[in-house]
């Protein structure tokens, strides 16, 4: 599980089927989900990856207004 806060980050991944610019070597995201952190309640993402609990950020207690914007096909 990975968060990250950039959308141009999120961007890239989803341009590229679920891997980091150049990376193909590495894991596969395979969905990424929009929360509210509650710290600050900022957007960031999360970044579930081949073999990890799709509801990962659905049911955390960290993650507010969990929305999945994309899934690998």
């Amino acid at each position: 599980m990975a968060t990250v806060n950039s959308l141009q980050v999120v961007n890239d991944i989803i341009a590229n089927d679920g891997y980091y610019e150049g990376d193909r070597n590495e894991m596969r995201v395979v969905k990424i989900v929009r929360y509210n952190n509650q710290f600050n309640g900022g957007i960031a993402y999360g970044l579930i990856y081949d073999g990890e609990p799709l509801d990962r950020y659905h049911n955390a207690a960290a993650c507010h207004n969990p929305e999945t914007i994309w899934e690998a096909r």
